[in-house]
């Protein structure tokens, strides 16, 4: 019976580590496990086709172990975000993970208003010279946008000496106040003097007439009533406020 030349096996098995390392895989014992580096890439991918907002993207930044599973953590938006990915790359979860017997605070729901905005209980009613901010968030390529888009700028023309107008279409200004009313930067996004929000439009649910009203009515709660002309055309719906 011919012996084995032990250096052949070694070269045989030298060879099939080379391969493996070639192909982005990684041989242990009998099973071929996919390198942490892959599962990452297709995480990345999957999110950015799937999970982001139209025109941006998520950058992958770095992948570790995390008890049986990849910890992939990625930058999106002004935002460094991790994601946990099965190690065979079929499964992720996209929030983070709590460990038994740690305490959870539920973050509670903000309290909703006319026109399906939303009231930032938190903040103060954010001014430039004394004056409330009202902030829209658009694009020349989003069609909601540009429905929304003359209808704010009528609005707040009427209210020019008491508020502060900031029109942000396609531009980078303001991005501090986008992603914090939108954390995943979706628009259009309306925000009236840090106290009242809404991401998209009326456009469906309250026709051009109705949703002029509803953005007079807000503005007018945070310039206390003023002017007083413009304020007085929406008192009806103020007084439904309260």
């Amino acid at each position: 019976m011919k012996k084995i030349n032990p250096w052949m096996i070694f070269s045989i098995i030298l060879v099939l580590v080379v391969i493996g390392l070639l192909f982005g895989k990684q041989i242990t014992g009998y099973f071929v496990v996919t390198m942490p580096e892959d599962v990452a890439k297709k995480a990345i991918d999957y999110i950015n086709e799937n999970l982001v907002s139209p025109n941006t993207s998520a950058t992958f930044l770095y992948v570790k172990d995390f008890n049986g599973l990849y910890n992939v953590t990625f930058f999106y938006q002004n935002q460094t975000l991790s994601a946990f990915v099965t190690r065979d790359g079929n499964y992720i979860f996209l929030t983070n993970p709590l460990k038994i017997g740690e305490k959870i605070t539920i973050p509670q729901a903000p309290e909703q208003t006319i026109g399906n905005f939303l009231i930032d209980g938190a903040s103060e009613v954010c001014k430039e010279d004394n004056k409330p901010i009202v902030y829209f968030f658009g694009s020349q390529r989003c069609p909601d946008c540009l429905w929304e888009d003359p209808i704010i700028k009528n609005v707040t023309g009427r209210f020019k000496d008491q508020i502060s107008f900031h029109e942000n279409i396609d531009t980078e200004t303001d991005k501090e106040i986008l992603l914090k009313y939108s954390q995943r930067g979706y628009i259009p996004l309306i925000v009236i003097g840090c106290k009242y929000y809404r991401i998209g439009s009326g456009k469906d649910a309250f026709g051009e007439t109705n949703e002029a009203k509803i953005l007079m009515s807000l503005i007018c709660l945070t310039t206390k009533n003023k002017p007083l002309g413009v304020c007085a055309e929406v008192e009806d719906i103020l007084n439904q406020i309260g």
